[in-house]
């Protein structure tokens, strides 16, 4: 099998809008045709300490992803070969017994925090996509996104953005946006940067 024809590596900020991005990347694209990395999948196992430790934990900071078994999977996906990769449980800081099996398609959208800080990344993709949102934005989004989706109180996610998630946001993620060959907004219309990254990606294909 042959490997991606095109990789998009896309971040930003927490809960600036990546994720919606490439669902909506991959929906204008279909799905046989899209494969999606989430870096997020790659954290650090935390099952061996007590809970009350893993949520002191510092989860905004690269050491917190295992590197090298993602680099070795991105590997083998753009040699064309498939992977199963982790899955992660944000509820429990640890990673499942489940594995998602991951092929080899045309498109390749690595996402996340560090998508735009790992050079292993940046070295591969055909363009850098940066999703900029104001601090305060991303806060209300990830406010109601952790009390929902994993089940967290609101002082506990503002006490572990001011700790953590804003401080590591400024030191790694920010300065990230001047790799990005695109910078598109995470509170304009999705369909909007959609049609941006593809334009882009249009552009770059016809001179390369």
């Amino acid at each position: 099998m042959r490997g991606p024809a095109m990789i998009i590596a896309l971040g930003g900020p927490s809960c600036s809008g990546k994720s919606t991005l490439v669902r909506a990347l991959e929906a204008h694209w279909g799905p046989d045709r899209v494969s999606m990395l989430p870096i997020d999948t790659y954290y650090r196992d935390h099952s061996h300490l007590p809970m009350e430790e893993r949520v002191k934990c510092n989860f905004d900071a690269p050491d917190a992803i295992d590197w090298s078994l993602l680099a070795a999977h991105l590997a083998r996906i753009v040699a064309g070969t498939a992977i199963k990769r982790p899955s992660y449980d944000f509820a429990t800081h640890a990673r499942t017994r489940e594995v998602v099996s991951l092929e080899s398609r045309p498109i390749l959208i690595v996402e996340g925090i560090f998508a735009l800080w790992f050079e292993g990344i940046r070295s591969l993709a055909t363009v850098g996509v940066y999703v900029d949102l104001s601090s305060e934005d991303c806060l209300r989004r990830r406010i109601v996104r952790d009390r929902v989706e994993r089940g967290r109180s609101e002082p506990q996610i503002r006490e572990q953005f001011e700790r953590f998630v804003q401080p590591m946001a400024e030191r790694y993620v920010f300065p990230t946006k001047a790799f990005a060959d695109l910078v598109v907004q995470g509170d304009d219309p999705v369909q909007q940067s959609v049609r941006r990254v593809v334009a882009f990606l249009g552009k770059r294909r016809a001179s390369g």
